[in-house]
Protein backbone atom coordinates (compact mmCIF):
# COMPACT_ATOMS: atom_id res chain seq x y z
CA UNK A 1 0.00 0.00 0.00
CA UNK A 2 3.14 2.36 -0.60
CA UNK A 3 3.49 5.66 -2.05
CA UNK A 4 5.98 6.33 -5.12
CA UNK A 5 7.00 10.19 -4.66
CA UNK A 6 8.03 11.33 -8.27
CA UNK A 7 10.50 14.10 -8.38
CA UNK A 8 11.55 15.75 -11.35
CA UNK A 9 14.50 17.51 -11.02
CA UNK A 10 16.59 19.95 -13.26
CA UNK A 11 18.85 22.30 -12.29
CA UNK A 12 17.92 22.66 -9.01
CA UNK A 13 20.97 22.21 -6.93
CA UNK A 14 20.24 25.02 -4.14
CA UNK A 15 16.87 23.69 -3.31
CA UNK A 16 16.73 20.12 -3.44
CA UNK A 17 18.46 18.60 -0.74
CA UNK A 18 15.48 20.99 1.25
CA UNK A 19 13.09 19.37 -1.01
CA UNK A 20 14.05 15.88 -0.26
CA UNK A 21 13.91 16.29 3.29
CA UNK A 22 10.70 17.30 3.86
CA UNK A 23 9.41 13.95 1.88
CA UNK A 24 11.81 12.08 3.69
CA UNK A 25 10.07 13.53 7.04
CA UNK A 26 6.55 12.41 6.16
CA UNK A 27 5.29 10.34 8.72
CA UNK A 28 3.96 8.10 6.62
CA UNK A 29 6.46 5.61 6.26
CA UNK A 30 5.81 3.10 3.19
CA UNK A 31 7.21 5.50 0.23
CA UNK A 32 9.64 5.48 -2.35
CA UNK A 33 10.94 8.55 -3.60
CA UNK A 34 12.08 8.31 -7.10
CA UNK A 35 14.11 11.35 -8.21
CA UNK A 36 14.37 11.61 -12.01
CA UNK A 37 17.45 13.39 -13.00
CA UNK A 38 16.28 15.22 -16.66
CA UNK A 39 19.55 15.91 -17.44
CA UNK A 40 20.83 18.18 -15.46
CA UNK A 41 23.82 20.28 -16.23
CA UNK A 42 24.31 21.59 -12.87
CA UNK A 43 25.48 19.23 -9.60
CA UNK A 44 21.87 18.29 -9.38
CA UNK A 45 22.51 15.00 -10.66
CA UNK A 46 25.34 14.30 -7.80
CA UNK A 47 23.25 15.33 -5.30
CA UNK A 48 20.15 12.66 -6.12
CA UNK A 49 23.22 10.10 -6.32
CA UNK A 50 24.57 10.92 -2.71
CA UNK A 51 20.91 10.90 -0.90
CA UNK A 52 20.21 7.52 -3.53
CA UNK A 53 23.12 5.94 -1.27
CA UNK A 54 22.10 7.46 1.95
CA UNK A 55 18.40 6.81 2.26
CA UNK A 56 17.40 3.74 1.04
CA UNK A 57 13.92 4.84 0.12
CA UNK A 58 15.65 7.21 -2.62
CA UNK A 59 16.01 5.99 -5.98
CA UNK A 60 17.67 7.62 -8.75
CA UNK A 61 16.98 7.69 -12.72
CA UNK A 62 19.19 9.80 -14.69
CA UNK A 63 17.88 10.44 -18.22
CA UNK A 64 18.51 12.46 -21.41
CA UNK A 65 16.67 15.85 -21.04
CA UNK A 66 13.00 15.55 -22.39
CA UNK A 67 10.87 17.97 -19.87
CA UNK A 68 8.97 18.18 -17.28
CA UNK A 69 6.07 15.48 -18.63
CA UNK A 70 8.86 13.58 -19.87
CA UNK A 71 10.40 12.94 -16.58
CA UNK A 72 7.23 12.23 -14.78
CA UNK A 73 6.05 9.90 -17.30
CA UNK A 74 9.37 8.37 -16.41
CA UNK A 75 8.65 7.88 -12.78
CA UNK A 76 5.39 6.90 -13.76
CA UNK A 77 6.94 3.63 -15.65
CA UNK A 78 9.16 2.60 -12.76
CA UNK A 79 6.68 3.25 -9.66
CA UNK A 80 6.47 0.84 -7.57
CA UNK A 81 3.71 2.08 -4.90
CA UNK A 82 -0.07 1.94 -5.16
CA UNK A 83 -0.18 5.37 -4.52
CA UNK A 84 1.44 7.95 -6.55
CA UNK A 85 2.60 11.93 -6.21
CA UNK A 86 4.53 14.63 -7.71
CA UNK A 87 6.63 17.33 -5.79
CA UNK A 88 8.78 19.78 -7.92
CA UNK A 89 12.30 19.94 -7.09
CA UNK A 90 12.32 23.27 -5.45
CA UNK A 91 9.06 22.82 -3.10
CA UNK A 92 8.56 21.26 -0.23
CA UNK A 93 5.83 19.68 1.93
CA UNK A 94 4.09 19.61 5.52
CA UNK A 95 5.94 16.74 7.57
CA UNK A 96 2.37 15.08 7.70
CA UNK A 97 0.61 15.62 3.90
CA UNK A 98 0.19 12.42 2.93
CA UNK A 99 -0.95 10.84 5.91
CA UNK A 100 -3.88 13.52 5.64
CA UNK A 101 -4.46 12.55 2.33
CA UNK A 102 -4.28 8.65 2.40
CA UNK A 103 -6.33 8.34 5.25
CA UNK A 104 -8.93 10.79 3.45
CA UNK A 105 -8.87 8.73 0.71
CA UNK A 106 -8.93 5.46 2.18
CA UNK A 107 -11.92 6.81 4.65
CA UNK A 108 -13.68 8.33 1.29
CA UNK A 109 -13.59 5.32 -1.00
CA UNK A 110 -11.74 7.60 -3.32
CA UNK A 111 -9.27 7.96 -5.91
CA UNK A 112 -7.42 11.48 -5.83
CA UNK A 113 -6.56 13.25 -2.60
CA UNK A 114 -6.07 17.23 -2.56
CA UNK A 115 -4.48 19.21 -0.23
CA UNK A 116 -4.60 23.13 -0.06
CA UNK A 117 -1.09 25.32 -0.26
CA UNK A 118 1.14 27.97 0.60
CA UNK A 119 2.27 29.97 -1.98
CA UNK A 120 5.97 30.91 -0.73
CA UNK A 121 8.24 33.86 -1.32
CA UNK A 122 11.82 34.19 -1.83
CA UNK A 123 11.75 36.87 1.03
CA UNK A 124 10.08 34.38 3.22
CA UNK A 125 6.68 35.84 2.90
CA UNK A 126 3.57 32.49 3.03
CA UNK A 127 0.30 33.05 1.63
CA UNK A 128 -2.40 30.72 1.89
CA UNK A 129 -3.74 30.24 -1.47
CA UNK A 130 -7.68 29.45 -2.28
CA UNK A 131 -9.38 30.56 0.94
CA UNK A 132 -12.86 29.64 0.50
CA UNK A 133 -13.13 26.52 1.26
CA UNK A 134 -13.03 25.68 5.14
CA UNK A 135 -13.72 22.12 5.64
CA UNK A 136 -12.71 18.76 4.22
CA UNK A 137 -15.07 17.62 0.80
CA UNK A 138 -15.72 14.87 -0.93
CA UNK A 139 -16.58 15.08 -4.54
CA UNK A 140 -17.76 13.56 -7.69
CA UNK A 141 -16.02 14.17 -10.71
CA UNK A 142 -18.42 16.52 -12.09
CA UNK A 143 -18.15 18.48 -9.06
CA UNK A 144 -14.64 17.91 -9.06
CA UNK A 145 -14.08 19.43 -12.91
CA UNK A 146 -16.40 22.88 -11.78
CA UNK A 147 -14.39 22.88 -8.68
CA UNK A 148 -11.35 22.98 -10.54
CA UNK A 149 -12.01 24.95 -13.15
CA UNK A 150 -13.79 28.04 -10.55
CA UNK A 151 -10.55 28.14 -9.33
CA UNK A 152 -12.12 28.42 -5.59
CA UNK A 153 -10.66 25.54 -3.69
CA UNK A 154 -8.15 23.66 -5.86
CA UNK A 155 -6.85 24.08 -9.66
CA UNK A 156 -5.37 21.41 -12.26
CA UNK A 157 -1.49 21.87 -10.76
CA UNK A 158 -0.40 17.99 -10.48
CA UNK A 159 1.68 18.43 -7.00
CA UNK A 160 -0.48 19.45 -4.19
CA UNK A 161 -1.97 15.63 -4.70
CA UNK A 162 -2.03 11.82 -4.25
CA UNK A 163 -3.66 9.15 -6.62
CA UNK A 164 -4.28 6.03 -6.89
CA UNK A 165 -1.92 4.58 -9.39
CA UNK A 166 -4.45 2.60 -11.66
CA UNK A 167 -5.63 6.39 -12.59
CA UNK A 168 -2.45 6.52 -15.12
CA UNK A 169 -3.28 3.06 -16.92
CA UNK A 170 -2.97 4.28 -20.36
CA UNK A 171 -2.39 7.82 -19.14
CA UNK A 172 0.60 9.58 -19.48
CA UNK A 173 1.71 13.70 -19.07
CA UNK A 174 1.85 15.13 -22.36
CA UNK A 175 5.53 15.82 -23.77
CA UNK A 176 6.24 18.36 -25.53
CA UNK A 177 3.80 20.70 -23.96
CA UNK A 178 3.61 23.42 -21.22
CA UNK A 179 0.93 23.31 -18.78
CA UNK A 180 1.21 19.72 -18.75
CA UNK A 181 -1.72 19.35 -16.00
CA UNK A 182 -4.18 21.34 -17.67
CA UNK A 183 -3.74 18.82 -20.13
CA UNK A 184 -5.16 15.86 -18.16
CA UNK A 185 -6.43 16.84 -14.82
CA UNK A 186 -9.72 16.90 -16.11
CA UNK A 187 -9.18 12.99 -17.60
CA UNK A 188 -7.83 12.35 -13.96
CA UNK A 189 -10.60 13.37 -12.01
CA UNK A 190 -13.27 11.60 -14.71
CA UNK A 191 -11.54 8.40 -14.24
CA UNK A 192 -11.95 8.69 -10.23
CA UNK A 193 -14.36 6.98 -8.12
CA UNK A 194 -14.68 10.34 -5.57
CA UNK A 195 -12.03 13.35 -5.17
CA UNK A 196 -11.37 13.89 -1.22
CA UNK A 197 -10.02 17.70 -0.41
CA UNK A 198 -8.94 18.88 2.49
CA UNK A 199 -8.63 22.60 2.71
CA UNK A 200 -5.03 22.29 5.35
CA UNK A 201 -2.26 24.03 3.01
CA UNK A 202 0.24 21.01 3.04
CA UNK A 203 2.01 21.92 0.03
CA UNK A 204 4.82 24.67 -0.11
CA UNK A 205 4.88 26.28 -3.63
CA UNK A 206 7.98 28.10 -4.14
CA UNK A 207 7.58 31.41 -6.32
CA UNK A 208 11.13 31.80 -7.94
CA UNK A 209 11.50 34.52 -10.49
CA UNK A 210 13.43 32.44 -12.34
CA UNK A 211 11.37 29.65 -12.80
CA UNK A 212 9.23 28.20 -15.60
CA UNK A 213 6.38 29.81 -14.40
CA UNK A 214 7.70 33.54 -14.21
CA UNK A 215 10.09 33.41 -17.45
CA UNK A 216 10.01 35.51 -20.40
CA UNK A 217 8.73 32.39 -22.72
CA UNK A 218 4.98 32.74 -22.95
CA UNK A 219 2.20 29.96 -22.41
CA UNK A 220 0.50 29.76 -25.49
CA UNK A 221 -0.13 25.67 -24.86
CA UNK A 222 -2.46 26.89 -22.14
CA UNK A 223 -5.12 28.04 -24.37
CA UNK A 224 -4.71 24.92 -26.41
CA UNK A 225 -5.24 22.79 -23.17
CA UNK A 226 -7.98 24.58 -22.30
CA UNK A 227 -9.81 23.80 -26.08
CA UNK A 228 -9.39 20.82 -25.43
CA UNK A 229 -10.36 19.97 -22.03
CA UNK A 230 -13.62 22.11 -23.13
CA UNK A 231 -14.31 19.93 -26.19
CA UNK A 232 -13.91 16.45 -23.85
CA UNK A 233 -15.65 17.91 -20.51
CA UNK A 234 -18.74 19.27 -23.05
CA UNK A 235 -19.71 16.26 -24.61
CA UNK A 236 -19.22 14.21 -21.37
CA UNK A 237 -21.04 16.61 -18.87
CA UNK A 238 -23.26 18.69 -20.79
CA UNK A 239 -23.98 20.61 -17.38
CA UNK A 240 -20.56 22.02 -17.61
CA UNK A 241 -20.71 23.59 -20.65
CA UNK A 242 -21.05 27.02 -19.36
CA UNK A 243 -18.21 25.91 -17.25
CA UNK A 244 -15.19 24.37 -19.42
CA UNK A 245 -16.66 27.73 -22.15
CA UNK A 246 -15.96 30.10 -19.47
CA UNK A 247 -12.21 28.52 -18.58
CA UNK A 248 -11.54 28.53 -22.90
CA UNK A 249 -12.05 32.53 -22.85
CA UNK A 250 -10.34 32.76 -19.71
CA UNK A 251 -7.52 30.85 -20.62
CA UNK A 252 -7.06 33.58 -23.33
CA UNK A 253 -6.96 36.57 -20.90
CA UNK A 254 -4.48 34.42 -18.65
CA UNK A 255 -1.76 34.04 -21.73
CA UNK A 256 -2.80 37.86 -21.70
CA UNK A 257 -1.53 38.28 -18.27
CA UNK A 258 1.67 35.82 -18.81
CA UNK A 259 2.66 38.67 -21.48
CA UNK A 260 1.80 41.27 -18.82
CA UNK A 261 3.87 39.27 -16.10
CA UNK A 262 7.00 38.98 -18.56
CA UNK A 263 6.82 42.45 -19.70
CA UNK A 264 6.94 40.51 -23.75
CA UNK A 265 5.03 42.59 -26.13
CA UNK A 266 2.16 40.73 -27.82
CA UNK A 267 1.51 41.01 -31.47
CA UNK A 268 -1.86 43.17 -31.86
CA UNK A 269 -3.70 40.48 -33.75
CA UNK A 270 -2.98 38.15 -31.99
CA UNK A 271 -4.45 40.57 -28.86
CA UNK A 272 -7.41 40.53 -30.72
CA UNK A 273 -8.02 37.51 -31.34
CA UNK A 274 -7.84 36.87 -27.65
CA UNK A 275 -10.56 40.11 -27.71
CA UNK A 276 -12.69 38.34 -30.10
CA UNK A 277 -12.76 34.42 -28.38
CA UNK A 278 -13.31 36.14 -25.16
CA UNK A 279 -16.65 37.80 -26.49
CA UNK A 280 -17.91 34.84 -28.48
CA UNK A 281 -17.91 33.35 -24.57
CA UNK A 282 -19.49 36.25 -22.88
CA UNK A 283 -22.83 34.61 -22.65
CA UNK A 284 -21.37 31.83 -20.79
CA UNK A 285 -18.93 34.01 -18.41
CA UNK A 286 -22.13 36.50 -17.82
CA UNK A 287 -24.17 33.01 -16.49
CA UNK A 288 -21.72 31.24 -14.79
CA UNK A 289 -23.06 31.64 -11.36
CA UNK A 290 -19.37 29.57 -9.98
CA UNK A 291 -17.29 32.83 -10.32
CA UNK A 292 -17.19 36.14 -8.72
CA UNK A 293 -18.09 39.75 -9.95
CA UNK A 294 -14.61 40.64 -10.41
CA UNK A 295 -13.74 37.74 -13.17
CA UNK A 296 -16.97 39.08 -15.01
CA UNK A 297 -15.64 42.69 -15.11
CA UNK A 298 -12.54 41.12 -15.68
CA UNK A 299 -13.81 39.78 -18.94
CA UNK A 300 -15.81 42.60 -20.13
CA UNK A 301 -13.37 45.29 -19.57
CA UNK A 302 -10.76 42.88 -21.73
CA UNK A 303 -13.00 42.82 -24.35
CA UNK A 304 -13.98 46.70 -24.66
CA UNK A 305 -11.16 48.65 -22.50
CA UNK A 306 -7.90 46.52 -22.75
CA UNK A 307 -6.14 49.39 -21.34
CA UNK A 308 -8.08 50.15 -18.28
CA UNK A 309 -7.52 46.19 -17.99
CA UNK A 310 -3.96 46.36 -17.79
CA UNK A 311 -4.05 48.82 -15.32
CA UNK A 312 -6.60 47.00 -12.85
CA UNK A 313 -3.97 44.00 -13.58
CA UNK A 314 -0.59 45.87 -12.43
CA UNK A 315 -2.65 47.16 -9.16
CA UNK A 316 -4.03 43.80 -8.28
CA UNK A 317 -0.43 41.71 -9.12
CA UNK A 318 1.06 44.01 -6.57
CA UNK A 319 -1.91 43.66 -3.85
CA UNK A 320 -2.30 39.56 -4.24
CA UNK A 321 1.65 38.63 -5.31
CA UNK A 322 0.35 35.89 -7.43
Amino acid sequence: MGISIIVPVYNVELYLRKCVKSILAQTFKDKEIILVDDGSTDSSANICDELSTRYSSVKVIHKKNGGLSSARNVGLDNAKGDFVAFVDSDDTISIRMYDELYEGMILNHADVGICGRYYVYEDGTKLKRYKESSSNKVLTSEEAILEMNSFKSFDMAAWDKLYNRKIFDGLRFPEGKLSEDFFIMYKIFDRASKIFYTPKPLYNYMQRENSISHGKNINYDFIEAAKEQMNYVESKYPNLKGVVHTAYASAHMTVYDFHLKAKVPIEQKIRKSFQKNVKKNLKYINSNENIGFKKKVQAYLFVYNIYIYMLVFKFYKKVDRV
